[in-house]
């Protein structure tokens, strides 16, 4: 039997007034879910403007056949998270040191700043730029070109995406991108290679895009290429003709990503949004995937 949630709730407006409903029942595809998705969907469902507090009450969950066998159930908005968690200690590339998360001021000694109760904590993080999942912008590459905090925001967020899917490929060359629709495109490069991370075989043999790769997706006009493996170049030798053509190119570029198996083709959007720093051309990232209807 399909999930049901069963409901009772109160709304009042910003404005004045309220309205009330008794006994809702709702198709959920998981066992449950929370007050606030179901405040959500009521007041998008609904139409409602100037809402103000929405209260969940009598909340149960029943076992009933869905109505609705034709649309969709509720579910989550659609986000696909893309990135790995940066703990202390974590090895991204070899030769650089790994982040020292830790507390400035712990909760405890926090007390005697407080009244009785009262507490925070204030954490403390040291780390190089480029730590877990992270985005370069061409001031990594080119002392000339533009940091985080020169790079217009609208190219970080809700880019329209492709997934590539390259299974077992080490040299990705151009022809892996022929006879796609690139232009002004987030490209996300699968190579399933996430599945080593944080252990030692990540850093070997991983794949990589070759020059060529780089020279044809940046005459796509693609605007940001990003790959679930070690690095988006080749790192047994000294050259990076990848970084070179993209960011040269202010096409951004983001590696060590996750979970690209779980993105469609097309028809959704990617986000990688960094810090504003000054003087940073690489920075860690909450990269994920919007998925659109």
């Amino acid at each position: 039997m399909d999930k049901r949630v069963v409901f009772d709730f109160e709304i009042e407006f910003a404005n004045g007034g309220g309205i009330q409903g008794q006994d809702f029942r709702l198709d959920i595809q998981e066992d449950t879910i929370s007050d606030k998705e179901l405040a959500d969907f009521i007041v998008d469902d609904l139409r409602l403007l100037m809402v103000g507090k929405v209260n969940i009450l009598n909340k149960k969950y029943i076992e009933e056949k869905h109505k609705r066998t034709s649309t969709p159930v509720f579910s989550d908005p659609g986000f696909i998270d893309l990135s790995h968690i940066i703990f202390d200690g974590l090895i991204t590339y070899k030769g650089l040191p790994a982040p020292i998360i830790c507390d400035y001021l712990s909760r405890e000694k926090s007390k005697a700043n407080y009244e009785e109760g009262t507490e925070f904590q204030i954490g403390k993080i040291e780390m190089v730029t480029n730590t877990g999942t992270y985005i370069d912008c061409p001031f990594h590459r080119f002392e000339d070109g533009k940091d985080l905090s020169e790079v217009e925001i609208d190219a970080f967020a809700n880019l329209d995406a492709i997934t590539v899917f390259v299974p077992d490929v080490l040299s990705i060359g151009a022809e892996y991108f022929k006879n796609l629709e690139l232009r002004n495109k987030a490209v996300m490069v699968r190579t399933d290679w996430s599945k080593h991370w944080n252990t030692d075989q990540y850093f070997e043999d991983h794949p990589f895009l070759t020059e060529d790769a780089a020279e044809y997706l940046r005459d796509g006009n693609v605007k940001l290429v990003g790959i679930d493996s070690h690095n988006i170049d080749d790192t047994r030798g000294k050259s990076r003709p990848v970084h070179t053509t993209l960011l040269g190119s202010e096409i951004l570029i983001v590696e060590h990503l996750c979970n690209l198996d779980k993105l469609p083709h097309t028809n959704y959007q990617f986000s990688a949004v960094p810090p504003k720093f000054k003087g940073a051309g690489t920075f860690p990232v909450r990269a994920y995937a919007t998925l659109l209807n």
